[in-house]
Formats: structure tokens, sequence, C-alpha cells
């Protein structure tokens, strides 16, 4: 066990944490009553139906019931552990987590102690960079300025470990954490060497700015000439995005991104102040990389060199997309001249004219039959069914009705067929129709109703009677009922998403989140009165099936004198009902 994260932080996070905030940098949300809204992002939604609740920090969608609190939706959105998405808000709130029991592998501390380790060879390397002429006057040659130097901390690292070690007095400590992260390694011959070793630095950051992992690029012509670190615990070249750090301290919610090749590309369009340049490190793009660029974005263009190799790439690229394109969230795309790249290309013609090539970016529809068309004769039937047989699995991947079925139909007119029936039956498709598993539905009762009440309004235990006369009593869901109105009890200023996270890793979870969100159908005037009654009601109960077993008792062996008392007690408080 890497140590346990006490519940009383986790509680004091959610307090600290304004879920509709932290929603609204991620979705944009629109106030509606009490509530907010937006369409979810967890399922193809025409219409709002997500729905997000300020007073009990809560979300819940009315199409796929996604639900939760601030915690839930980090792991759901940004697909996190539930760690990560602890160590998330304490970043966003600059407070550091207390774990109990913690043992010295503790993956969490492992980070940490890595993430300032790369922040100090960062500043090494940038150090080093300014006292390198070969490193300057080859950042002078690519014509990248001051500005860009600082704004992406590049830096410099030498040929020789040794020479390296003493320009920057690195001690020995330090020596052993970066053997241990495999940052620098041992040759044959037992000497040091850093594997960047002669070449520029471009520090790649989280979207916290925290230095994960380093790119290099070769100054010589040895191979390979880019590389990029090693997979560490904070290091995930799948799921990084070099440059969005940086596009997101100048827009939060960018209009778009503009996805380019490499380093160069991304600093170069960046001096020449396009502001939406990210890269994904030089390498396949990934379903992982897709789904972060459509978390911080509705459009991204994709923008590759005009080489054999980045047309393929940018096709490859629209088939690994066509899953997560929807009506709100879509893709265009850049073709440049042959031999070019947005680094060249920018430099010849200048911002504006670049601009314009962005502005004009291909949609994703005339991409997509651009490509799909390449060595067809339309005028060839054998051409036509391969075209189709090409086309449709493809379609078919894309989750909005709306644009799968404009896509066939554009399909359809293209091999001549303009008649829906006839097209279906030219093709010989059989769709499978989507059965829907019925929601899990659970009977109403007083108690759950009850116990519902408290969980979406927990400031009702403040106007709870005693309940130590209930304690002793076998009721299905009573404990349960009691468990939670002390919990509210202590906790006075408790809302539905923390009350809900101290129940978390229990067994009753799945039962408190439906009821969490059940529509109990009570106006709001009515809640107290309603919480009261219930109550009244299900403490009557109790009294009934006492006197039922104390009336039985006398028959069979009598009663001793206070269980007459109380069964006097009993029938006087049930004629008042």
């Amino acid at each position: 066990m890497s140590g346990k994260i006490p519940k009383y932080f986790i509680t004091e996070l959610l307090f600290r944490t304004n879920i509709v905030e932290l929603i609204n940098t991620r979705l944009t949300l629109k106030k509606y009553g009490k509530n907010y809204q937006t369409n979810c992002p967890f399922h193809h939604d025409k219409t709002p139906s997500f729905t997000v609740s300020h007073e009990k920090q809560f979300y819940y969608c009315f199409g796929c019931n996604a639900h939760g609190n601030a915690i839930d939706f980090l792991i759901q959105y940004e697909n996190l552990s539930f760690v990560e998405s602890i160590e998330e808000l304490s970043m966003i709130h600059g407070i550091e987590i207390p774990f109990e029991n913690i043992i010295q592998n503790n993956i969490y501390f492992k980070k940490q102690k890595l993430y300032l380790l790369m922040e100090k060879i960062c500043k090494l390397y940038k150090k080093n960079l300014n006292i390198t002429d070969s490193a300057n006057k080859y950042l002078s040659g690519r014509g990248i300025n001051k500005k860009m130097i600082d704004c992406f901390l590049i830096g410099f690292s030498s040929l020789k470990w040794s020479n390296f070690n003493k320009k920057l007095n690195i001690d020995q400590e330090l020596e052993k954490e970066l053997l241990v992260y495999n940052i620098i390694s041992i040759n044959k011959k037992g000497c040091l060497y850093d594997r960047f070793q002669g070449r520029i630095i471009f520090p790649i950051q989280d979207h916290h700015g925290r230095i994960v992992g380093f790119g290099g690029r070769a100054l010589n012509n040895f191979l390979p000439k880019y590389l990029n670190s090693p997979e560490t615990d904070v290091f995930h070249k799948r799921k990084q995005i070099y440059g969005l750090y940086q596009v997101k301290k100048k827009c939060s919610k960018p209009v778009y991104l503009l996805v380019v090749e490499g380093y160069i590309d991304v600093i170069t369009l960046t001096q020449y102040n396009i502001n939406h340049a990210v890269s994904i490190l030089g390498t396949s793009i990934t379903s992982e990389h897709i789904q972060l660029l459509f978390q911080n974005t509705d459009v991204i263009i994709y923008c590759y060199d005009g080489d054999h190799a980045g047309k393929n790439a940018a096709w490859q690229t629209l088939k690994k997309a066509l899953p997560y394109i929807s009506d709100k969230k879509t893709l265009k795309f850049i073709l440049l001249p042959n031999n070019e790249d947005p680094d060249t290309i920018i430099r010849k013609e200048g911002k504006e004219k670049f601009q314009i090539r962005i502005d004009n970016a291909i949609t994703m529809s005339k991409f997509f039959f651009k490509n799909i068309l390449k060595n067809i004769n339309l005028t060839s039937n054998d051409d036509k069914f391969y075209l189709s047989v090409r086309a449709l699995p493809l379609i078919n991947t894309i989750s909005s009705d709306t644009i799968r079925i404009y896509l066939r139909q554009m399909l359809a007119r293209m091999i001549g067929i303009l008649d829906d029936n006839q097209f279906e039956k030219f093709l010989h498709e059989k769709e499978m129709k989507k059965i829907q598993k019925p929601n899990f539905q659970i009977k109403r009762t007083p108690m759950r109703t009850l116990i519902g009440l408290l969980l979406q309004n927990p400031s009702l235990a403040k106007i709870a009677p005693s309940m130590t006369k209930f304690k002793n009593f076998k009721i299905k869901g009573l404990p349960i009922f009691l468990e939670i109105l002390q919990t509210c009890i202590e906790n006075p200023n408790i809302n539905t998403g923390q009350l809900l996270e101290l129940y978390r890793h229990t067994e009753i979870i799945n039962i408190l989140k439906i009821l969490s969100r059940w529509d109990l159908m009570i106006i709001q005037e009515e809640i107290q009165n309603m919480f009261l009654d219930l109550l009244m009601n299900i403490y009557n109960k109790i009294l009934e099936k006492r006197q039922e077993y104390l009336i039985a008792k006398e028959r069979i062996q009598g009663l001793k004198m206070n269980e007459k008392k109380e069964i006097w007690s009993i029938n006087k408080a049930l004629s008042k009902k």
C-alpha cells in the first residue's frame, strides 16, 4: 500500500472546490434556473442534458446517467485515477496531500520528487545554453528569438557529461537521482553520459506548467535527429501535447488548436503570433491525444508537412479521430505545398498569409472524400462498390447521427444512387439496432425517499428531532439513514458532493448515488414538511411493531409493570395520529 488519503482532507478539498468553476474551465456552462447546463461530454448529446448544481456540488446527465462530484468529473472527463484526481485538485488549490501510513515508494511522493528533479535539470540545461555559443548560433540561424527561448524554456546539453558537470557544479546526489530516472546513463567504459548530449533541449510541460520530460534535437547530423525522454511516472508520450501549456496561458478556451509536427514548428508559429500551435512530440497520433485536444477545444486543425509522409499522417489522423467527432467537435486540415513545413512557410509568407491558410482549412468531409476517392473511377461499377466497401466502415465509426447520415448521403450521390432504399440494397448493409439496457430501477419506499431527501438536502439534519429512540429498532434502511444523519449533524455545512465522497469505497455507495439524483417530485417549499412527516411515519411504524409485540406477549405470559406503562404510552402516542 502506498499510503491512505485522510477523509477529512478529501472533504476539505471538495469544500474548497467550486464544481461549477471546475467544469466551466473545461465545458461552457449556461445558467438555467438554480443550476447550470451544457451538452454532455460523455455521450452524443443533441440537446443539453448535463446539469451541474452549485448548491449540491454535484453533476448529473439525464441522457447517460453520468453523475458525481468534482472528483468523479475529473476521473471521467480526464481519465484520471482516484488519487490522480485528488492530486489535480490539490495542485489547483496549492496544497499538499497529507498521506497516512506513508511508505518510501509512495507513487505520489515519487512523482513530486521527479517534478523537482525535472525542474532542476531544466534550469541546468537553460543555464548551459547561455554559455554555449554553438547552441545559440543554431537557434539564431533558425530565427528563434530570445523571447521564445524563455517562453519555451529551451536549453542545451553538452557533448560530454564531464563538461556539463564541471560548468554547472552538479553534486553527486543529483547525479545519483539522474541515474535512477534514466536521465543520464553509464556507457560500457563506465563513463556517465547524458542521453541528450549535444542536443538542443525542449522541455515538455504538463497543463500546470510542471516539467515532465524533454525533447532533444541534434545540432550535428548524428541520429536520431530528435529524441524524447523515456516513459516515467510523470511522462507518457501517448498523452502529452507540446505547447498546450503556452496556448492555455494565453487563452483558457482556444477556438481551435493547430496541430503541427515538430517543436520548432510550434515555437516559430508562436513567434509569429499564431498562438494556437501544439505538437504531439513527433509520434503517431493516439486516441488519448485526440481526446485531450478535444477536451481543450471544439476545432482541431491539422497542419502536417507537405511531403508524402505528412499527407499520409494527416489521413491516418483523420481515421483515428472519426469516433471522437460530433456536431460540436470537428476536424480541419491544412495541406502545405510539397517539401514545406509550418516553420519554413510562415517565414516565407508571413503571418497574414498563413492565417488565410488557417481560415481556409479543408473541412473534415472534403478531406475525407479527397482521400477516399484516390484512384477511384466513378464510371466503373466495380470501383463504386470498392469505394462503398472502403468508405462505409469508416463512416460508421462516427457517433454523431447527423454527420454519419450526411456522409452516407454524399457517398450515395457519388456512386449515383439517390434513393436511400436502393442504396441500402446496393451495399447489402446490415446494421444491428442499438439495444439500450434498461436503467436500473429501485422501488420507491418511505425510507429511501427519506434518505434521498437528506442526501440532496443535508441541511435537513438541523431540523431532525433526537434519533436516540430509533437506534435499537430493526427497520430496513434505518441504520443507513441514522449514519448519514449523524454525518450531516457533525458536518453542518456539508453538501451532496462531499457527503457522497465519504461513502465512495463503501458497499452502499451505488444506492446512495441513485438516491442522490432521484427526482423526488416535491416542491422546494414542502421539502422540510415532507422530511418531518416521513420521520414521524417511520416512528409510528416502530411504535406499531412494538405495540404488536407487547400485546402478543401479554396474551401469552403477561407484562411487567414497566412494559404495561410502555404500552399505555404507545397507545396514547398512536391515538394522536
